[in-house]
């Protein structure tokens, strides 16, 4: 039997009419035959024959009654070959998206496991492309860079150090937070839960091992379990060198998220990181997101200061051992 009965080969996809020309051939049927036993005029059969025309549904059933050649076969040759015109389409800007790649910290979100690594050229934008569930360089610009797509957060990354990993990072976190379930509640009874559990929080932060020993990952578990207690996702995903941010705060898919840099050198910097975007949880709006130790366009500098004051109050109560709360 021919090789035109293997779709799911795409380096051999070619037009259904390819294989339908051979199987006239060997019934020894002309297209004048078919277009009489369809009920299809000659010119459609001549434009499947050479591939001018999409096959439909309609025109597979009727050809498995002629042909004998199931109809989910024919559509099947007309899918394939639809999609490898597809890719044939976008590798004239390959190279163009290539050049694009290189701004991103392709090896290290290798080394990371972020991203899968891959052996054909041609398959090389691929898994960037599903990393951040985009179809295009185009696409990526929109929603990190140009602001956009604001629903999902007001501000861009343009004025930003390094945009590419910024968003790097940032995806990073959304993937994360969609990894854990949890219910979406009303946020006044998430900010409502965050001030009826601070001392928790700076109980934990009080026996706390230093940042560097091997225990606080311990704590780190234990803070991430007051989060969730509190209806906030608390991530960890480690910054770039060229991307240095500590924290962002925001509502992702209408739950509470907190994303620290996960490799804090110095105590403070991790606790007063977390109290920062914890503040900003509970004085702030749904609608905005913080980043810390970034320049953006959009930064208010108003809210910083306010939760800056908030995450002072909360240091202020670990040092003195949490005897005023």
């Amino acid at each position: 039997m021919s090789k035109c009965l293997d779709p799911m080969n795409l380096a051999m996809a070619f037009p259904p009419g390819d294989f339908l020309g051979e199987k006239l051939e060997e019934m020894g049927m002309d297209a004048n035959d078919l277009a009489s036993r369809i009920g299809r005029s000659q010119k459609t059969v001549n434009d499947i024959l050479m591939g001018k025309c999409t096959l439909s549904p309609e025109v597979a059933v009727d050809l498995e009654c002629v042909t004998e050649v199931p109809a989910d076969h024919w559509l099947g040759l007309q899918r394939f070959y639809d999609e490898w015109t597809v890719l044939k389409k976008r590798e004239k800007g390959f190279g163009s998206i290539l050049e694009w790649m290189k701004n991103f910290p392709l090896q290290e979100m290798l080394k990371r496991k972020w991203i899968d690594a891959v052996q054909a050229a041609a398959d090389k934008v691929q898994p960037l492309f599903k990393f951040f569930a985009v179809c295009s360089p185009k696409a990526w610009e929109n929603y990190y860079y140009k602001q956009q797509l604001k629903v999902a957060f007001r501000i861009s990354l343009a004025e930003s150090r390094d945009p590419y990993a910024m968003s790097v990072w940032l995806r990073r976190g959304e993937i994360l937070a969609d990894e854990i379930a949890m219910e979406k509640i009303p946020d006044k009874k998430v900010r409502s839960n965050v001030k009826n559990m601070l001392p928790e929080f700076i109980a934990l932060a009080v026996k706390s091992p230093s940042v560097t020993a091997p225990e606080f990952s311990k704590t780190k578990k234990k803070l991430q379990a007051l989060c969730a207690k509190a209806n906030i996702k608390l991530l960890y995903v480690e910054n770039f060198k060229t991307a240095p941010v500590h924290g962002a705060s925001r509502w992702y898919k209408d739950v509470a998220v907190i994303q620290l840099h996960d490799g804090f050198e110095t105590d403070g910097g991790f606790w007063y990181t977390f109290f920062h975007e914890l503040g900003h949880i509970v004085l702030h709006g749904k609608k905005d997101m913080f980043l810390k130790n970034v320049e953006y366009r959009s930064r208010d500098l108003v809210k910083d200061a306010e939760a800056d004051a908030f995450a002072q109050k909360q240091i202020a109560a670990v040092e003195d051992g949490g005897k005023k709360l």
